[in-house]
């Protein structure tokens, strides 16, 4: 991976650990570019994680859960 191009992609960004520790694995490799992709951020960041792309932000609850489906002809999010 040295000297590439990275895109870390997550479904749901709720706290931010998930992506947080996934970042602390790359940290040391030198990369031409780095991105964070998330498909829905809920705005419940706990951890210092900086998003350069989301797909669409939802205000929700922290009790509330959202599930993402990929199905083969349609994929949703939804709020439980």
């Amino acid at each position: 991976m040295k000297n590439k191009s990275i895109i870390l992609i997550d479904d749901v960004l709720n706290s931010g650990r998930t992506l947080l520790y996934s970042v602390k694995f790359i940290l040391d490799i030198p990369l031409s570019n780095f991105n964070t992709v998330v498909l829905v951020d809920r705005n419940h960041k706990k951890f210092p994680i900086k998003i350069d792309f989301k797909g669409i932000s939802l205000s929700t609850s922290i009790e509330e859960n959202v599930n993402v489906v990929f199905d083969k002809n349609k994929s949703h999010a939804f709020i439980d």
